[in-house]
């Protein structure tokens, strides 16, 4: 992760919004502060943003994506453009890339133009995460055996979620057998693809979260509730201004940012049974399990 999880979280409780985090539609978050790269986790084969002012548009770049846990290495490829950056709104250089087939846990990343390096990203600035997994607004218990959680250079566990079936409102309950992690509210913080702070955990919204103890074998326990989002994906196709730009689906059509409910990850910066955080890297295999009970039910 960028730095510590609780600096980040400070920051999204100090930004005011400066810029189109006015939509009303779903998409009235605080816009990500400016960063070489965004959004600072990612999974395999996920679309992901450089920024530097050397890019140029149309140009092709390699980029090298190397696991500073395993030193596995992949490369990746991209072309310069020019597109504004959800940050200020302003146009700015940058290069989309999928991530390479790398390790989960920290990750270098290198750009190199006609086989010379121009920009070298450190471990801390980015993690690959496990590819999502797809949850539901109905009752279901999901359980993976044998899953690793990326760990990012400061500790942090990540779990990347899609949650683009779920449109009622839904609790989710998960917990990990195996792998006791203990965390605190303050210590769980909800991200989106595009490097957006989606969630807080506010103890003074009802129902809106619970953490129960877990037992030397297993985790805390985590409860969500998430909102339904039929409104929010109605609106998106009834009113003419949230329509998608179209020569830039990330924003709509009266300028403002689209932000993506869709597709999540889920940070926790917990610690382990002796006090310690969890070493950087793939976790060793425990059994996650996820609830889902949808509010009807």
């Amino acid at each position: 992760m960028r730095t510590a999880l609780l600096m980040v979280l400070a920051f999204a409780l100090s930004a005011a919004a400066p810029l189109p985090a006015g939509a009303g539609c779903g998409c009235d978050k605080p816009p990500p502060p400016r960063a070489q790269v965004r959004p600072f986790v990612g999974h395999v084969d996920q679309t992901i943003t450089l920024f530097d002012d050397r890019f140029q548009a149309g140009q092709r770049y390699d980029v090298l994506f190397e696991s500073t846990v395993d030193a596995a290495a992949d490369w990746s490829r991209g072309k310069g453009l020019v597109a504004r950056d959800f940050a200020d709104g302003r146009p700015r250089a940058q290069l989309k890339v999928r991530v390479a087939d790398v390790g989960l846990g920290p990750c270098r990343i290198t750009v190199y133009r006609q086989g010379a390096p121009m920009l070298q990203l450190a471990d801390d600035q980015f993690t690959v995460a496990g590819r999502p997994i797809v949850l539901h607004d109905f009752r279901e218990s999901l359980s993976r055996a044998n899953y690793r959680a990326a760990i990012g250079k400061d500790g942090t566990l990540y779990i990347p979620v899609d949650v683009a079936q779920v449109n009622g409102g839904t609790t989710f309950t998960g917990n990990a057998l195996g792998f006791p992690l203990t965390f605190g509210a303050s210590d769980v913080a909800i991200y989106n693809d595009q490097g957006f702070l989606m969630q807080l955990l506010d103890p003074k919204t009802p129902g809106l979260f619970a953490i129960d103890a877990g037992t030397d074998q297993t985790s805390n326990t985590f409860r969500y509730w998430r909102h339904e989002f039929q409104t929010y994906k109605a609106a998106h196709r009834q009113v003419d201004a949230w329509a998608p730009d179209d020569n830039d689906p990330e924003w709509h059509a009266n300028g403002t940012y689209h932000v993506d409910h869709d597709h999540i990850v889920v940070a926790i910066r917990g610690t382990l049974a002796d006090g310690s955080t969890p070493a950087p890297g793939a976790t060793a295999p425990f059994k996650l399990v996820i609830r889902s009970v949808g509010s009807d039910q």
